[in-house]
């Protein structure tokens, strides 16, 4: 379940294109004003990449203590999954909010960027940050954005299977109607 976060609304959703899928998601909260996110991404489809995103879902559960640290999770997290990926590559982004301080620290390891919708500036940004993919096999630090946050900021996790989703004509949802879709959205509550 999501956290209850005291003044910060969360949500999720979870559509695989197929009955199994290598994108998954967790929570790691720690009070009701402080929580971590991790989304991640297992190169492939169908049952090898459930496979291997259920061993990291299980992986992440080891190294959650760092969840305050993004980059020092994601370390943690590749060392944890060292030899175990049997070839397999993992993009993932790491969140950590805290909603009395109103900041967020966020890193990635070959991750689409974080989306962000600053209430004041009513525009999207994108935040980048991202190291080498999980299951490359090198010993890199994973860089690390401290960003402020603000009423009525929105921030959105979310794998590549979102934006490059194609509709019956073949055409990909992509960036552009990425932002379209969150600005036409910025007011409505998190669960629509």
């Amino acid at each position: 379940t999501a956290p209850d976060l005291r003044v910060a609304r969360v949500a999720a959703v979870y559509e695989p294109m197929t009955a199994v899928a290598g994108d998954f998601y967790e929570f790691l909260p720690v009070d009701e004003r402080r929580a971590g996110f991790l989304v991640a991404d297992v190169s492939g489809h169908g049952v090898p990449a459930a496979l291997i995103a259920s061993m990291i879902k299980v992986a992440v559960h080891s190294v959650a203590a760092s969840a305050a640290d993004p980059a020092e999770l994601l370390v943690r997290l590749r060392g944890a999954l060292h030899g175990h990926l049997c070839g397999q590559y993992v993009t993932a982004a790491c969140l950590w909010i805290d909603t009395e301080a109103l900041t967020e620290c966020y890193s990635a390891a070959g991750h689409p960027p974080l989306a962000v919708w600053r209430a004041s500036e009513d525009r999207l940004s994108r935040v980048e940050s991202n190291g080498i993919l999980l299951g490359v096999e090198v010993d890199s630090a994973y860089p690390t954005r401290e960003l402020a946050l603000a009423p009525g900021d929105r921030l959105l996790l979310y794998t590549d299977g979102l934006t490059e989703a194609e509709n019956a004509s073949g055409e990909p949802f992509g960036d552009s109607r990425l932002e379209q879709v969150l600005g036409e959205l910025r007011s409505r509550p998190a669960e629509e």
